[in-house]
Parts: structure tokens; sequence; C-alpha cells
């Protein structure tokens, strides 16, 4: 997996802290965090590493003569004078607090006139962040919305479907920066290895319960999720986007697998078909391995006959038990859809592999054997 660990899109304020800065700023370089905002007297003597964004915040212009004009610093500041008066080397920010549509529009007409533009908006309503947003496409200023919690930065980070360039955000704990990696984390893109499986064994095993998991998105031809029995692996099982003779495509769906399977989440874990519920992120997972979170909509699960298709990877015996009925497809290990019930031993399915043993969904280190 990579990318799951990658930069997420926040600058933590630790403007407004005292002494307890230091420690706040050891606890956010630990992070995947882009950038810090600190006040001018709160800039360590060494540099920060490349991956973070160090933006001062200024209040007055006398403030920036304390600063080391040979270091990569973002200054922000609300009046466009005081960034005049800054080194070539530096990035100028303007911070602009939006309380009606004169406030908007003159955050749009600093939209390529600074280099970043920090937007804080009175409402709760995005629109206005959506306007700036779309006018920012024809310049190459960054804009980074002011945010008042996590749940604004989640919601604020879809408008118009891939959100302002980043986030600003006040850190004030530790457990602040812990909430707003794992929030995070989970609507990261990430990158699977899969493999081929040897098809050993198929058959018809009788009645059970299978699920179906609906998603509030809609897949592509090539994607589908991961399922399988144990946590040695699982098979790509496509989502409801192919041929079917008798009604509508549900290109939302995945007709997933027996009630027991697992199905690969983000961040590395694994959860239960029945332990799904209505807002939960799954992965989307194509057949190059780029898996994308998904938001569950609903679990449907019936009595249907089963079938049981068995692969060998390495020396690894997998399963993956889906609805024994033609409409149900999986990925063979060229990308090519297979009907489940065309599929036979001595095939090669598509597949991940993973180290056995897990708990509550969470990879572990332990012993242990699943037949």
């Amino acid at each position: 997996m990579s990318n799951a660990d990658g930069p997420i899109p926040i600058w933590c304020d630790l403007s407004h802290l005292g002494e307890s800065t230091p420690d706040r700023l050891t606890h956010v370089l630990q992070t995947p965090a882009e950038g810090v905002l600190l006040s001018p007297g709160q800039v360590p003597s060494t540099m920060l590493p490349e991956r973070v964004c160090t933006a001062v915040l200024v209040q007055e212009p006398a403030e920036l003569e304390g600063l080391d004009a040979q270091r990569p610093l973002t200054v922000i500041s609300k009046d466009l004078g005081t960034l005049g008066r800054l080194p070539a080397a530096w990035r100028r920010g303007l911070w602009i607090e939006v309380e009606d549509a004169d406030s908007m529009n003159a955050a749009v007409a600093a939209l390529g006139l600074v280099d970043v533009l920090v937007v804080s908006f009175s409402d709760e309503t995005n629109i206005p962040l959506e306007l700036i947003i779309a006018e920012a496409q024809h310049h190459e200023t960054t804009v980074i919305k002011r945010v008042r919690s996590l749940n604004d930065a989640l919601v604020t980070r879809g408008v118009l479907q891939h959100g302002p360039e980043a986030m600003l955000l006040r850190v004030d704990s530790p457990g602040d920066v812990a909430a707003l990696g794992n929030a995070f984390a989970a609507f990261h893109t990430e990158q699977l290895d899969l493999v081929a499986a040897e098809v050993t064994d198929v058959r018809s095993i009788g009645m059970g319960v299978r699920g179906c998991v609906d998603t509030a998105d809609l897949f592509e031809p090539d994607e589908g999720m991961l399922v399988g029995s144990t946590s040695s692996g699982g098979l790509l099982v496509c989502a409801e986007v192919h041929y079917l003779p008798y009604m509508n495509l549900r290109p939302f769906r995945v007709n997933a697998g027996a009630s027991h399977s697992y199905l690969w989440t983000p961040g590395g874990r694994t959860a239960y078909i029945t332990d799904l519920r209505a807002g939960e992120p799954v992965l989307a997972v194509n057949t190059s391995g780029r898996a994308r979170p998904v938001v569950v909509g609903r679990v449907k699960s019936e009595v249907r006959p089963l079938r049981l298709i068995e692969c060998r990877i390495g020396d690894s015996t997998i399963n993956t038990i889906v609805q024994d009925d033609w409409h149900v497809r999986l990925f063979d290990a060229e990308g090519k859809v297979r009907n489940c019930t065309t599929i036979m031993p001595g095939d090669r399915m598509m597949a991940v592999a993973a180290k056995p043993g897990r708990h509550v969904g969470i990879s572990v280190s332990e012993t242990i054997v699943e037949v």
C-alpha cells in the first residue's frame, strides 16, 4: 500500500499558543499535515522538514524584521501593503474575512495577486467557497479555507468534489492532531499490490446469507471490492456495472459475498460484511490496484445459493464465497470480467495477499491458522 501515509491538505494553526508551541509543533511534524501557521516569535531557529510549509501570521509590518529573509517562508497578512514589503524569496499570503458579497468579491479580486489566499467565512454555508474555488481555477493562487472543526474539514474537502487546496485548522492539543490524521486517513487513495491467484476448486455449497454492499458512489467498469473468507487474502469481485439481460444495472453495488466475509477497508483494515453500517468507508479497488474510499449506504443481506471459489497464492490458500449465479462476476488476473459460474480450476484470478492474523479488522502479529 502506498499513499495512505501521504500529506493531508491541512495546515495546523499554532499561532495562538504560548509556551506549549514547541511540544505541539513536534506532534504536528509527526503527522502528514502539509503546513503549520506560526506567529513570528514561534518560528524555530532550525528549518522545518521540506514537506511542511512554514507559514507566519504577521499582524504588524515591524514583525517582519525578526524573520530570516533566507528561509523559505509563506507570510500571511490581512494587509496587502505589508505583503508588498516581503523579500522576493517569500511567498505572499493574504487573509480575508468573508462576511458578505463585497468581502467575497474582494477575495476573488485577490486571486492572481498573491501566492496564498486564506479565507475565513462568518457563515456556515459553503456557497461562497464554491464561487471562490471556481474562480481560482484560472489563477495560480493557493486557496485555503479556515475551518473550525474536524467535521468542517471533512465536509469542506468535498466542495466542488476536490475542495480548496488546503484547510487551516486551529490545534490546541495532541488529541486534535491525532484525530485529524485518523479521519483523513480514511479518505486517501491507496495503491494495493494485486497478485494472480490460481483457482484450485470451484463448487456449489448450498444455501446461505450473502450481502450486497450498496454505496453512495458509482463504480467504474474496472472497479470492485476485495472479498475473502480469511485474513490471508481475497478476490476482486466486480461491481454491478456490466450487462444484465433481465434488470437494470446497479452501478453503486457490489454483490460482495457470504455474510462471514472480510471486505478490505481504508488504512489496511478489513471489516466483516455484517459489521458494515451506513456512513462507513470501504475500498473501491480497480484492476490496477488503485483503491479509493466509498461510503456504505446500506448492506442488503438475503438467503441465496452460494458458490465457493478456492485459490492458491504461493503457499497460501484463500477462498471467496459468492452468490451462485451467473450475474455475479469477478476479475481474472488479466483484468477481464468473469461470470462466477464459468470460473474453473486452473484459471488465474485477481487477488490480494496478506499476512494472516487480524483482530477487529486490524492486522496483528500472532500465530493463526484459517481453513
